[in-house]
């Protein structure tokens, strides 16, 4: 009887280090994502002209248009906060931006 009671006891312990462990690498996950980086398209919908680009980073900007079967449409590095791109299709696109170690990705509509 004694040795069931401090294996249930060895049982639950362990359980709930193991679910603490979980839980506290999700919480780490969720507020800090690795590498992500934070910027904004407008004006979207895309209707020619400049697309600028707001993010709160300095570096250099890798920008890439992908198409939504994947092809590179567009690419060009700038320090400017704009691009313009050209012969843009009507559509729905993916524009990458890497900045130092980070990079993101957004949808650019063009009607």
């Amino acid at each position: 009887m004694f040795l069931r009671v401090a294996l249930l006891l060895i049982s639950l312990v362990s359980f709930h280090f193991v679910c603490a462990q979980q839980n506290e690498y999700r919480s780490y996950v969720h507020k800090n994502p690795p590498n992500k980086l934070n910027f904004q398209l407008f004006p979207n919908p895309y209707t020619g002209g400049k697309l600028y680009i707001a993010s709160d980073h300095s570096e250099i900007k890798n920008i890439m248009i992908i198409s939504i079967l994947g092809e590179v449409i567009f690419q060009t590095s700038t320090y400017d906060g704009y691009i313009t791109p050209h012969n843009l299709r009507s559509g729905i696109y993916i524009v990458k931006i890497k900045q130092g170690a980070q990079q993101g990705l957004s949808r650019l509509v063009v009607p």
